[in-house]
């Protein structure tokens, strides 16, 4: 999503540069300073805020997954390399399982949907599209079958 976005508003950037720079060289745009009381800072995204933490709830994961997305990226460890999640969706739990833990899931007809979920600390976060460090990215069902191992696996929690 934050590719498309991107994609959208420089588009829109471009467009009101071209009428704010004729406004301004007609004297028609006025400067206003920033009122500093409603100001707020935000710290630098860093390559570090990208590690999932799996004992936050399957929503916020899945919320930085599509922001942080295509940098920093969100990402995990797994068998000493780095897995970048690409794309995933935030599923209801009917268990508790510790989080971290790798299952399997069942395949949903006529749409792509994820082919395995990571117990959360609220959850478990679908996976639909993963990118192992040194691969291209592939969808999370092509992953289970080249990595039959994964599946019940315990993934770094922090």
């Amino acid at each position: 999503i934050t590719e498309a976005v991107t994609a959208k508003l420089s588009q829109v950037a471009a467009r009101m540069l071209e009428d704010t720079l004729v406004g301004w060289m007609r004297g028609e745009v006025v400067p206003q300073p920033q009122n500093e009381a409603e100001a707020t800072y935000s710290p630098q995204i860093s390559k570090e805020d990208g590690e999932i933490n799996w004992g936050l709830p399957a929503v916020e994961i899945w919320r930085r997954v599509r922001a942080y997305y295509p940098w920093p990226g969100c990402y995990t460890r797994w068998q000493g390399k780095q897995l970048k999640l690409i794309e995933a969706v935030p599923l209801v739990a009917e268990e508790t399982v510790e989080a971290g833990g790798v299952v399997a899931l069942a395949p949903a007809k006529g749409k792509a949907e994820a082919a395995f979920g990571v117990h959360t600390g609220e959850g478990i976060l679908g996976v639909v599209k993963v990118q192992l460090e040194g691969k291209r990215a592939i969808s999370a069902a092509e992953f289970l079958r080249g990595q039959r191992q994964f599946s019940g696996a315990r993934l770094p929690s922090d």
